[in-house]
């Protein structure tokens, strides 16, 4: 069960008194193309540029950054399942925004990190009534940019799988090799596992 901060508790409770103002925060951290050093790029469903101070998902440490505004933010459902399928959610945005060319285009974000936090607006002052909470941590799949046809209108998808369930599907090639068993005091419980496969033994016969 997932903790949550007071504070946004409490702005919830008030919402149908007081009324509130979802909006969602979304950081993407990948590669630049020119130096190949890693490099965040934040962004959020508001229309103005703002510091906001998160919790990363990847750290676990409190960070403030720059999250950019009037981006066409469209973050889809966020699935909370029990089970170990790997879930999906897709993050759209406008294709001609500064941040979103930065991204998409001034950096590798292929199984580049995604987080995405839920973040309430007082109604009143327009700031937030709590941290952040964070309620995804994903990374990219697949091409984000769609080309549109002529007077078209083009757009960013980005596809996001859930990090740690994904991470349960890779295979470890080096968990059954002889050569890494080896570097164990010398395990030779391998050295035979390619060529076992391919015996046949006749059964109750010498």
């Amino acid at each position: 069960m997932r903790n949550v901060d007071p504070a946004f508790y409490t702005a919830l409770v008030n919402a149908r008194e007081r009324g509130i103002v979802p909006r969602k925060l979304v950081s993407i951290t990948g590669t630049l193309l020119t130096s190949m050093t890693p490099k965040i790029v934040s962004f959020w469903s508001e229309n103005d540029d703002e510091s906001i101070t998160v919790t990363s998902g990847l750290t676990g440490l409190t960070e403030t950054r720059l999250f950019y505004g009037g981006v066409g933010l469209d973050v889809g459902p966020i699935p909370r399942v029990t089970d170990l399928t790997v879930q999906t959610v897709t993050v759209g945005a406008s294709q001609i925004a500064p941040a979103i060319q930065e991204a998409v285009r001034g950096m590798n974000i292929r199984l580049a990190k995604v987080e995405i936090w839920d973040a309430l607006l007082d109604p009143g002052s327009r700031l937030l009534a709590a941290a952040p909470a964070l309620v995804w941590i994903g990374e990219v799949d697949g091409s984000p940019i769609e080309t549109p046809g002529i007077g078209g209108q083009g757009s960013v998808k980005i596809k996001t799988n859930s990090d740690a369930i994904s991470m349960l599907t890779r295979k470890n090639p080096a968990k059954s090799s002889a050569e890494e068993q080896k570097k164990r005091q010398d395990d030779d419980f391998g050295k035979y596992a390619g060529a076992v496969k391919n015996w046949k033994p006749n059964w109750g016969q010498k």
